[in-house]
């Protein structure tokens, strides 16, 4: 069973990998469409995509989660 700070730190590495998979996804779309690359746009969509998925998995939220009332 894990505590609390250790699933706190896997969201904050999973935060961080996905925006930088998402803006690595992002300027290889954009330079690869710059340069009619079809194979570096479907990369930069997998990567795009997989940043997505690590940042709805990382447990980011828009509203906080609500607190136990122990």
């Amino acid at each position: 069973m894990t505590n609390e700070r250790v699933k706190s730190v896997g969201g904050y590495t999973m935060r961080i990998l996905g925006v930088v998979a998402t803006v690595v996804g992002v300027l290889a779309i954009v330079s690869s469409l710059s340069q009619s690359n079809l194979v570096g746009v479907l990369l930069g969509a997998i990567f795009l995509a997989g940043g997505v998925v690590l940042l709805k998995h990382s447990g980011a939220r828009a509203t906080p989660r609500p607190r136990s009332k122990n």
